[in-house]
């Protein structure tokens, strides 16, 4: 992609994030993942586990979107559901040996995509680019609260 000066803001974030979830999906795919799966996998405790609700908070994805992915992740031998002890209502999610084991060999490629992707990029052009979008981000929250509130 080249990058034209006069081109939005908003379209080089979308065009240059379409490009990294591209690449990404290319590296996942040999180990039988997408980006989405890995991002929930990853953002799961390997310890005690936690609830289906907090990991869809943490990922922010809806209930429905949750449960799809775990299906599929469950299928994998990726993670284990439990009821659990509070709640009988709610769902505890828990990495397998597996899962745990996948997630730690994906991180490490990751690792090295990410120093890849940010070679000839300082750190403080990174820590602006950080500070740009997170600004961005709340710009959107402060925009829509409802949307953000589903």
């Amino acid at each position: 992609m080249s990058c034209d000066h006069n081109e939005s803001l908003g379209r080089l974030i979308y065009v240059t994030a379409q490009d990294i979830k591209n690449f990404a999906e290319k590296i996942l795919q040999p180990c039988g993942l997408t980006l989405e799966q890995f991002h929930m996998l990853k953002n799961m405790s390997e310890g005690s586990g936690m609830s289906q609700r907090k990991l869809g908070e943490l990922v922010n994805k809806t209930p429905a979107n949750i449960t799809r992915i775990l299906d599929r992740l469950e299928a994998k031998s990726l993670v284990r559901r439990y009821n659990s002890p509070e709640d009988r209502r709610a769902s505890v999610v828990k990495l397998t040996p597996e899962g745990q084991k996948l997630v730690h060999e994906v991180f490490s490629i990751f690792e090295s995509f990410s120093t890849s992707l940010t070679e000839g990029i300082t750190e403080k052009e990174q820590q602006v680019t950080r500070d740009v979008l997170g600004r961005l981000s709340r710009n959107l929250h402060l925009m829509s609260p409802a949307f953000y509130s589903e």
